[in-house]
C-alpha cells in the first residue's frame, strides 16, 4: 500500500513539474496577452521639449485607434502606456522601468531625446526589451550597434553634412565664407561634425566657428564674430529659441547670409519668434513638412488626425508627428509578421530583416540588417516662408553619402 502510495505521489509531483515546465515554456513574453499588446513610450510632456513629446504622442495615439478600429494585430489591440521623462535623462530611466516592472511593456516605441536614451541603454540591454527610436538619433545609439535598439532617421551630422553639401554644389556656393554658431554640448558637437565633414568633402575651409553657452539668450557677440569674419553663409547650429534670437540678430545687423539650420528649428515657435527674419532660412532634415500633405504619408496621417482627434490636438503636431508615424507603423508591420505567437525575440528578428520599408513619402525607405541599426538617413532640403507661416519642401530626398 505504501510503494503504490508513493508512487503515486511521485507521478503527480512529476506531472506538477512537467506541466510547470511546460507552461513555462509555452509562456508569453510580457506585454502579450490574450486580447491585447501592451506597448510603452518615455517621452517629455512638460516644458519646452514638450513640442516634441506632445506631438510624437499624438501620432501614436492616432495609431494607437487606427489599428484598434481595424481589429488589433492578429485579434490584439493595442495598449499605449506613455511615461513623462521631462526630457531629463535621470526621469528617462525612471520611466523605462516604470513602463517594465510594473506596466509589463512588450515593446517600446519613444526614447525620449538623445542623451535619454543612452542613459536608458543599460536597462534596455538588461531586459533584452525592443525600442524604436525616432525622436533624437546620435552614433552612441548604434555604434556598436545594439540588438534590440532600432533607430529611425539621420545623425544631426548625416543631415548637415549631406545638405550643406548639396546646397554648395547646387547653388555655386563654393566661393562663400563659411560660418558656424553651434551650442557647446554633444548637440552642437554633432552639428558641427556635419558642417565639417561637409567643407572637408568639397575641399573648403570655415572662416568663423563660434560656440555659445547652453541657455543663451543674447547672440550678439557670436554673431558680430561671424560678421568680422566675413561670413556669407552662416550654420545657424540653435534650437528654437535660439535659432530666432540668433536670425534677429543677423537681421539687426544687415548680414546677407545664405542661412541653414538643423531640423529641432523645423518647429512653428521659430517662424513665429523670429518673424521677417526667418524669412527663407534653410533647413536640413530628413522628413518634409507636415503641411506637404500632396505626400500621400502625410495625407493619411492628417486624415487620420481629424477623424480621432480634436482640432486642437491636430494643431499641435509637427515634424516629430511624422517620424512618430513612420516608426508605429514600421512596429506594426514587424508585430504583424510574427503572427499570433508573438515573443520579444521574433520582433527584433523581424525588424531586423526589414528591407526598403515605405512610409509613402514621410522618408526615405527603411533597411535594417544584422549589424545595421540605423536607417532613414537621407535629408531633405526645406524653406521656411514668413508669410504663410510654413515650412516649405526645397528639394527631394538627398544623398546621405
Amino acid at each position: 500500500m505504501k510503494t503504490t502510495l508513493d508512487r503515486l505521489v511521485r507521478t503527480l509531483i512529476a506531472s506538477g513539474v512537467l506541466a510547470a515546465s511546460a507552461a513555462a515554456a509555452n509562456a508569453a513574453d510580457p506585454g502579450v496577452l490574450d486580447d491585447r499588446i501592451i506597448i510603452g513610450s518615455v517621452l517629455p510632456q512638460t516644458g519646452p521639449p514638450s513640442l516634441i513629446g506632445k506631438a510624437a504622442v499624438i501620432a501614436l495615439r492616432v495609431w494607437e485607434k487606427d489599428v484598434n478600429a481595424r481589429g488589433g494585430i492578429h485579434g490584439r489591440k493595442i495598449d499605449l502606456r506613455v511615461e513623462e521623462d521631462a526630457y531629463v535623462p535621470q526621469r528617462s530611466v525612471q520611466a523605462l522601468k516604470k513602463l517594465i516592472d510594473v506596466d509589463k511593456v512588450f515593446a517600446v516605441l519613444g526614447t525620449s531625446g538623445s542623451s535619454h536614451l543612452v542613459a536608458m541603454m543599460p536597462t534596455i540591454d538588461e531586459n533584452r526589451i525592443p525600442a524604436l527610436n525616432f525622436a533624437a538619433v546620435a552614433g552612441a545609439h548604434f555604434t556598436p550597434p545594439r540588438k534590440t535598439v532600432f533607430n529611425i532617421g539621420a545623425t544631426y551630422c548625416q543631415e548637415i553634412n549631406g545638405v550643406m553639401k548639396h546646397l554648395i554644389t547646387s547653388r555655386k556656393l563654393q566661393g562663400s565664407k563659411f560660418a558656424i554658431i553651434y551650442q557647446d554640448d554633444d548637440y552642437g558637437a554633432d552639428v558641427k561634425c556635419g558642417y565639417d565633414m561637409a567643407l572637408k568633402a568639397l575641399g573648403l575651409s570655415s572662416a568663423a566657428a563660434v560656440s555659445y553657452k547652453r541657455g543663451a539668450k543674447d547672440f550678439s557677440a557670436e554673431v558680430l564674430a561671424v560678421q568680422r569674419a566675413g561670413a556669407t553663409f552662416v550654420l545657424t547650429g540653435g534650437i528654437i529659441t535660439e535659432t530666432a534670437t540668433m536670425l534677429k540678430e543677423i537681421q539687426k545687423n544687415g548680414m546677407n547670409v545664405v542661412r541653414l539650420a538643423p531640423h529641432p528649428s523645423h518647429l512653428g515657435p521659430v517662424l513665429a519668434l523670429a518673424g521677417s527674419a526667418a524669412e527663407g532660412l534653410l533647413l536640413a532634415d530628413y522628413v518634409p513638412p507636415i503641411t506637404d500633405t500632396a505626400t500621400q504619408g502625410i495625407g493619411r496621417l492628417n486624415a487620420l488626425a481629424y477623424k480621432y482627434l480634436s482640432a486642437d490636438e491636430v494643431k499641435a503636431m509637427n515634424r516629430y508627428s511624422l517620424t512618430a508615424m513612420v516608426a508605429a507603423q514600421l512596429l506594426e508591420s514587424a508585430l504583424t509578421a510574427c503572427g499570433r505567437n508573438l515573443t520579444r525575440e521574433c520582433l527584433v528578428q523581424k525588424l531586423e530583416q526589414t528591407k526598403n520599408f515605405g512610409s509613402d513619402g514621410i522618408m526615405a525607405p527603411l533597411t535594417f540588417g544584422p549589424n545595421i541599426r540605423q536607417s532613414g538617413t537621407r535629408p531633405i532640403l526645406l524653406k521656411a516662408d514668413v508669410a504663410t507661416g510654413k515650412f516649405e519642401r526645397a528639394s527631394e530626398f538627398l544623398s546621405d553619402k
